[in-house]
Formats: structure tokens, sequence, C-alpha cells
């Protein structure tokens, strides 16, 4: 009995070192290469611009030749295709560009479309949401088209230029984002001039959803589909979002954070303080968008199984030792 108990406990002990252990080890390869190499900015530009058009968008980011020594990017099709890992098309129009420069690690991740008439389908604080969720934790971010395009490769850019700089971004990492980027532009588009539907809203609803299945992960690692269903569909209906939404609309957002909560972005130590510092900013700039809205609503509080995390453990190391010496 002795024996079992000395077990048990040694068990649980290495179970709480491997954990962590595990979230020690989770470092972000991304935001360590903004900082080390873009003092300087680069700019990625689309592959359709005409020389003139080139012209007009460097301009338009700030392009300075004299100080700005860093050769000028090309997002081509080919690229385009490796970098989403979809079939390569000759006949694909990139317009839009970005700009990407390192910020202090005191300031929020910044996005700013400086040709809002001509990026039609994302907003700001959308590039910022998937920006996140790619592990960019504070930087500069310029965006710019000189034609009406819908917006959705400047994202493209973006991993281009962090992964030809020498970031690892793991596949997942960019699916998901892009997956978060289509999901609110096209939930924005179908809703827009909705009564009781707004952007604002939303973005501050999955910057909350990310975080509480970051938290409700670490908590429990068998996380279910439905544990996820309800912090989505609960946060919804706490921004009142609920009822201005199509269900197909609220499967698209629960589908994607089931996928974040079965992914290894939500483990970087600083996930969830970058989305409140993106939640913060949102809210600060939305006027009385939020006004008799509970910002410190806590989705997790909903799940039976919240907090239980060490419990978990403990429960699945005793049935372990259990089996191996009977009850």
């Amino acid at each position: 009995m002795k024996f079992k108990k000395t077990l048990l406990a040694t068990g649980l002990a290495l179970a709480s070192i491997f954990t962590v252990a595990s979230a020690s080890a989770a470092t972000n390869d991304v935001q360590k290469v903004i900082d080390e190499t873009y003092v300087q900015p680069e700019y990625v530009l689309g592959y359709s611009l005409d020389e003139s058009q080139k012209a007009q968008t460097l301009e338009l980011l700030g392009y300075d030749s004299s100080k700005d020594s860093k050769p000028l990017k090309t997002m081509t099709p080919d690229v385009y295709s490796s970098i989403m890992n979809v079939a390569n098309d000759p006949s694909l129009q990139l317009y839009s560009s970005v700009k990407i420069q390192k910020s202090g690690s005191n300031k929020p991740l910044e996005v700013k479309i400086v040709t809002p008439q001509n990026i039609t389908k994302v907003t700001e604080d959308m590039y910022r949401n998937a920006a996140v969720t790619l592990g960019v934790e504070h930087a500069e971010i310029t965006v710019a088209a000189p034609i009406p395009v819908t917006g959705e490769s400047a994202l493209a850019g973006i991993y281009y230029s962090l992964e030809d700089n020498g970031a690892k971004v793991p596949q997942e990492n960019k699916d998901l984002a892009q997956e978060e980027l289509s999901a609110l532009s096209n939930i924005n588009a179908e809703n827009s001039g909705k009564e009781g539907f707004d952007a604002d809203k939303l973005n501050v609803a999955l910057t909350d959803i990310k975080a509480a299945v970051a938290d409700a992960k670490k908590k429990n690692s068998n996380l279910s589909k439905e544990d996820v269903q309800k912090i989505v569909e609960e946060t919804l209906k706490n921004y009142d979002l609920a009822k201005s939404m199509t269900a197909d609309q609220i499967t698209l957002i629960v589908n994607f954070a089931v996928n974040l909560s079965n992914s290894e972005v939500i483990t970087n130590s600083d996930f969830t303080k970058t989305l409140n510092d993106l939640k913060d900013s949102i809210v600060s700039k939305a006027g009385d968008t939020f006004k008799n809205i509970n910002l410190n609503f806590d989705a997790n509080g909903l799940l039976k199984d919240g907090g239980n995390f060490f419990s978990n453990i403990w429960n699945a190391i005793v049935n372990f030792f259990k089996g191996l010496f009977g009850n």
C-alpha cells in the first residue's frame, strides 16, 4: 500500500513537472524574428501591380529610399501558393501590399490600412486578431492597395516576409490565421448594415473566445467540442451578437475555436496578454459601443469541468496505477 502511494505521488510530481516544462518550452519564434530583424521596415508588394501602381503603393506605405535599404519583396502567385499551401494559379490577382516594422515591447500590435476605401472586406482589427493568432505580439503593420480589393492576401504577405527572414511559422498557425480572417471578413460583409450587428463587438468577442479557449485548455486538456461551442455561444450572447448572426456564421466561429483549441498556438505564454491588449485597444476607441456590456465576462465559469485541470491529472494517474496494481 505504501509503495502504491509513493508511486502515485511520484507520478503526480512528474506530471506537474512535465506540464510546467511544456509551458516553459513554448517560445514565440515569430515575435523573436520581428524584434531582431525588423528594425528597418520590410515591404511586400502585390505581384499584379504595374510600375505606376508600385510607386503609388510604396508612397502610401511610407517608403523612403534614402533610409529603407532592405530589398523589396514581391508576393507572386507561386510564392502565394507555397505559403498558403494551395494550388498555384498564375491568373491570381495580388494587389494588396504590406509594410512590417518592429515596435517597442510595451506598445500594442498596430495595424493601419492607409487605403480603407480600397480594402473592401478586411478591417484593421480583423488583421490584428489574425496576426495575434499567427504569433505577432507587437509590431507596426501597414496595408495599402491602389485599387479596390478584398485585402485577404495581405496576410500572406506577412507570412512570406516572416519566413523569408527565418521565422518558423507552423502551417497550422497560418491556416488558423487565414481561417479566422476569412470567417471574420465574411461574417462582417454578410451582416453589413444589419440591426444588432457590430464589427467591433465581434472582434472583441473573438479576443474573449480565444483567451477563454486557451485558458480552458490549460485547465482541462480534454476540452470537448461541446465545451468550445458553449464558450462561443455564451460569449456571443454577452456581446448581443447571437441574434444578429446566423447559425452558419456561429458555426464558422465554433469550428475556428475548436481548431484553435487543438493547436500549439495557445501554448505561447503571451498569447492571452496580447489578446487582452487588443481587446482594450478596440474598446477604448469604440465610444459607447460597449456601454452596458460586461467586458469582464468569463465563459470558462460556465464549463462544469472548468478549473479541474490538476484534479483531472490526479484522476488519470490514479486510474493508471489502479490498472497496474488492481483495486
